[in-house]
């Protein structure tokens, strides 16, 4: 199945502000409301200031970013948003040197984040196959 096409134009409206970039995070990392990563209860405390949740349980606070790629970054996230469309709208990808120049960071900059992505990419796809060849070997 391939997903709908969209413009750098539409990804960018999308993605306009820190707020959607966070929500869009929270949805993709809990479809079906906080879980604490730490006690796995289901209930927690919304700090939005500090983009945490605060477990009612173990009272551990947890960072949308934690976990992620965008973790202790200082990018800002709509950056980070836009160099996940531009890797992959390009058959080819990007080089760090245009991302640079496009995104206004430093090659040094669009070099890791270039990086962090990629291999994040690698690491699913490494997932992807472990668990279709357990499937496998189950049937």
């Amino acid at each position: 199945m391939q997903a709908p096409t969209t413009s750098f134009y539409d990804w960018q409206q999308q993605f306009a502000t820190e707020q959607a970039y966070l929500d869009a995070i929270a949805a993709l990392r809990w479809p079906e409301g906080f879980r604490c990563p730490h006690c796995c209860h289901d209930h927690g405390w919304l700090y939005a200031a500090r983009h945490r949740y605060e477990c009612a349980r173990c009272y551990r606070q947890t960072s949308f970013t934690s976990g992620t790629a965008f973790h202790g970054s200082r990018v800002p996230p709509t950056k980070w948003f836009w160099t996940l469309y531009l890797i992959s709208a390009d058959k080819g990808g990007i080089s760090a040197l245009r991302l640079s120049k496009v995104v206004g960071i430093s090659w040094r900059t669009a070099f890791t984040m270039l990086r962090t992505l990629r291999a994040a990419m690698a690491t699913r796809d490494s997932l992807y196959l472990e668990v279709v060849k357990s499937q496998r070997t189950v049937c």
